[in-house]
């Protein structure tokens, strides 16, 4: 009876094999597995500064993701040039991306970040809340293509507190290069 249950187990996971991931995740013919240095930069307001900032992002094979940010984290609400509905602690970003067109080497991308009351994060957008509490989530999409060992595309963005309100949304481009093996530094 083992025997025949063993069988029956290995035809059906071999029939299903052509549906699940492969060891070399890719958008189109290109792998992008990996860690990858993102240089995002946020539209704004003519006349206003722009704002360019740096993420770590990990694709995992199987279609999942982790993003850090330099600009959005665990000190995001000490940063007084931020407009107030920014001004919050930010958690690392976890999320999904898929191949959207084998050919085109385009990719979709999504992720979010839980939002934490920081001291001078704002009470009228995030609710009353005590500094470290959770107060909303930042949700991130983002559709890109892969060429040339770059990864560049477009992103929308959205800040919503715990009552469902959107408090920020924006959208920008970005542009990755893959994180490289580098040599061990040696000291003087």
């Amino acid at each position: 009876m083992r025997k025949l249950a063993f069988w029956i187990v290995s035809i059906v996971l071999l029939s299903l094999a052509p549906f699940m991931p492969s060891a070399r995740a890719q958008a189109g013919n290109q792998s992008i597995v990996g860690t990858w240095t993102v240089t995002v930069t946020v539209n704004t307001p003519p006349g206003a500064p722009p704002f360019v900032f740096t993420d770590l992002i990990a694709f995992n094979q199987g279609g999942t993701l982790t993003a850090a940010s330099r600009a959005f984290n665990a000190h995001t609400s000490e940063n007084p040039f931020l407009p107030a509905p920014l001004i919050v602690d930010t958690s690392d970003g976890y999320g999904v991306w898929k191949s959207t067109d084998d050919d085109s080497n385009a990719v979709a991308i999504t992720f979010q970040r839980f939002l934490f009351a920081g001291a001078a994060s704002s009470q009228a957008l995030y609710g009353p809340f005590v500094p470290g509490q959770y107060v909303g989530t930042n949700a991130v999409q983002a559709e890109g293509t892969l060429q040339n060992g770059v990864l560049a595309g477009s992103f929308t963005t959205q800040f919503t507190n715990l009552g469902g309100t959107m408090t920020f949304s924006g959208s920008g481009t970005f542009t990755a290069t893959r994180l490289k093996i580098e040599p061990l530094l040696t000291t003087p």
